[in-house]
């Protein structure tokens, strides 16, 4: 029982550590995805007939979005150097809980897809 527990206070901050960072990672994911879908609608649609598709408000916060995901995306980044290569490299300590639970960054969008999606 005792070995259960040391080994899963290993795990356990890396894993609660990755969860938190996946909050501003489903940020940089979702602004990445609407300037995907968007991200080409800008003041020179506005002459176009037909918009190109694009309303208004898309042309309009084409730039925001892109700030946005650029910003987010920079801090995102910034939060995971140090804490997964950083802080271990100082501390001594072992790099592999670090990177087993590393996908759970992603945990947040997949609960906010989930919950979003039609009939969920």
């Amino acid at each position: 029982m005792r070995t259960a527990l040391s080994a899963l206070r290993g795990w356990l901050p890396p894993l609660l550590a990755h969860l938190l960072i996946g909050l501003p990672t489903a940020v940089v994911v979702l602004c990445a995805r609407w300037y995907l879908a968007h991200g080409h609608c800008s003041d020179g649609d506005l002459r176009l007939r037909d918009l190109d598709n694009c309303t208004y408000d898309q042309i309009e916060n084409s730039g925001f979005v892109l700030i946005a995901l650029a910003l987010s995306a920079a801090f995102t980044g910034l939060l995971l150097v140090l804490f997964d290569g950083v802080r271990p490299l100082r501390t001594g300590r072992s790099l592999t809980p670090r990177l087993v639970t590393l996908p759970a960054i992603l945990l947040p969008y997949v609960v906010y897809v989930t919950c979003a999606a039609p009939g969920g």
